[in-house]
């Protein structure tokens, strides 16, 4: 049996949050995908400024293009809402590694 580290498993969920919260309703969908996102910006190993660096841009850009799939006819919703639940998770994370690597930088 594969052996899961926690953070693969906080990466499955999300991606299971964001895809399954695009067709079906979640409760507190937005504090759940906020929350994974959190956690796995906290736990992601972001020692590395360019892994930072690409996370940050990923963010942006993912937030930037969730909705141009939009005109793609009988799946364009669909992508546009997993995206965009992509984001919202993405997005957390970054935080969250903005959030350790001020950490990092007051603690010495």
């Amino acid at each position: 049996m594969l052996k899961k580290s926690p953070l693969k498993i906080v990466r499955l969920v999300s991606l299971l949050v964001a895809v399954v919260g695009a067709f079906i309703a979640i409760p507190e969908a937005a504090v759940v995908m906020a929350i994974l996102g959190l956690a796995l910006g906290i736990m992601s190993d972001m020692a590395d400024s360019s892994n930072r660096t690409y996370l940050l841009v990923f963010a942006v850009a993912l937030a930037s293009v969730s909705g141009a799939a939009d005109d793609i006819p009988m799946i364009g919703d669909s992508i546009r809402a997993i995206m965009g639940n992509m984001s919202t998770i993405v997005n957390a994370m970054a935080l969250g590694i903005i959030i350790m690597a001020l950490k990092d930088r007051v603690m010495g």
